[in-house]
């Protein structure tokens, strides 16, 4: 057996090796005399050997895939799809190559010569005024469901274009469209200032590094991206003069020692570099955690935009905020590939702050879930409110809003993966029912018709739910 593997793979790849697994049913498979199974595409077929593309799915992983030679000695069985089968799993390997090869050829320009022309196909932001300073040049760009304007240099401005135009599709394909929305206007500051100046004209004092606006159908963000990566790159440049004063000073010692450098130089001299070398890999990965922060910010936003846009109509039949939150967070760190989004594991920071609440007695009940106010999803600079709100609980503002997006998001992970209840059509009647419920009693009633059970015993299927998941989305067995 041979293998290549294609460069984006050699980028991402974590392990050595594509190894044998369970197929999903829509894989053609084939099986090797040593009991292993692979599942992918046959790409050709001959007497003597079959071509295959391996595909590898592993939850929170980016799909792997490897083109493999099997000698028909090895093979046992190939097992095939149907024709239409096979015909749209070769549209999304085809569509997941092209997707990798746009935000490849992005992330070169983002790391890349400052000078160097930009050009991917079908992503092409239009330079325009700033509309905060007229002097200063932003980026447009008008999709289906978007209408996005940044200050953020032009790469970061495509970066962006790239991941909303996934998400709104990934999120498409995932609940189809119900209702004739509107593209939502999108505002990405480069500066955090100028975000927050925005956002006091509607949210005063708004702690949130995004924000969207359903009345007015826009998203508004703000990011220190642009400081962090010109301080990176500061550093860099500070660090190689650095190295250069170091080998200079390497050389001369070396002349004046008759070709020999003392130990003690040479050691110090390996720990600079070490030093230098280290500082310049942490600065490198604060700027790619900034970004992937601020792409995942957007498909939170995003997402909001959508479903409230485009799906549920937000007079007659709305989303209930722990719900909106709930399903916000849990696709905002997924990954998104050929127009599909994959969300089937747990973020592990938010199933650590659940199982820490569970702990500490703070974990609210599923009735407060259910009926906790807006406001609790909403937190204000404490350093300019002489009163900070202070729930009757004793809680903070900050604490019972933490509180509130860890419950919604295990609320939503549950309902969406462990009992399969979101989308469908009685996740849709729930809604409508909703819509007609007068007061908490009659919420209740909604939610225990949708998911067939009482809240008592929801409630304590939902906590054996949280005490067995485990961080690749599957249960642990029973003791």
């Amino acid at each position: 057996m041979t293998g290549r593997f294609s460069p984006f793979v050699l980028l991402i790849l974590l392990s050595p090796n594509l190894s044998a697994q369970n197929p999903t049913p829509d894989l053609d498979q084939v099986e090797l005399t040593n009991g292993r199974v692979f599942g992918g595409l046959v790409l050709e077929e001959t007497p003597s050997q079959v071509r295959f593309r391996v595909v590898s799915r592993k939850s929170g992983r980016p799909t792997l895939t490897s083109t493999e030679t099997f000698s028909r000695t090895d093979i046992r069985s190939v097992k095939r799809l149907t024709d239409p089968a096979r015909d749209s799993l070769v549209r999304k390997l085809s569509d997941l190559d092209r997707q990798r090869e746009l935000f490849l050829a992005n992330l070169r320009q983002l790391d890349g010569p400052a000078d160097k022309k930009l050009v991917i196909d079908g992503i092409r932001p239009t330079a325009v005024a700033w509309e905060d300073d007229p002097n200063q040049t932003a980026w447009a760009f008008d999709s289906q469901f978007f209408i996005l304007t940044t200050n953020l240099r032009e790469p970061l401005a495509v970066l962006v274009t790239l991941q909303l135009e996934e998400i709104f599709r990934a999120i498409s394909n995932l609940i189809p469209p119900k209702l004739p929305g509107r593209p939502t206007r999108i505002r990405i500051w480069a500066d955090q200032a100028g975000y927050l100046r925005a956002v006091a004209r509607d949210q005063p004092n708004l702690e949130h590094p995004a924000f969207y606006d359903p009345l007015t159908n826009r998203i508004l963000a703000g990011t220190d991206l642009a400081r962090i990566e010109s301080e990176a790159a500061a550093l860099r440049i500070h660090h190689a003069k650095q190295l250069g004063i170091l080998t200079q000073r390497e050389s001369e010692i070396q002349k004046a020692m008759g070709g020999r450098i003392p130990q003690e130089f040479a050691d110090i001299a390996t720990r600079a570099r070490r030093e230098l070398r280290d500082a310049d890999q942490k600065n490198i990965q604060a700027v790619r955690q900034s970004r992937t922060r601020l792409l995942q910010i957007l498909n939170h936003e995003a997402i909001h935009a959508y479903l409230g846009n485009w799906v549920y109509d937000r007079q007659h039949r709305p989303l209930p905020r722990w719900l909106n939150e709930g399903m916000a967070q849990v696709f905002e760190t997924g990954l998104i590939e050929a127009g599909e989004i994959r969300a089937d594991w747990p973020d592990p920071a938010r199933l650590s702050g659940v199982r820490q609440l569970i702990r500490d007695g703070r974990f609210p009940p599923l009735r407060k879930i259910l009926s906790d106010s807006p406001d609790h999803f909403l937190v204000r600079n404490a350093s300019t409110n002489n009163n900070p709100e202070i729930d009757p609980s004793g809680q903070t503002e900050r604490e019972a809003s933490r509180e509130a997006y860890l419950a919604s998001w295990i609320l939503a992970y549950h309902l969406t993966f462990g009992l399969k209840k979101i989308p469908g059509p009685e996740f849709d009647q729930y809604l409508e029912s909703l819509a007609k419920a007068k007061g908490k009693a009659e919420n209740v009633a909604a939610f225990e018709a949708w998911t067939k059970m009482e809240m008592d015993k929801f409630e304590k299927g939902m906590m054996d739910f949280i005490g067995k998941l485990r961080p690749d989305g599957s249960l642990a067995p029973n003791k």
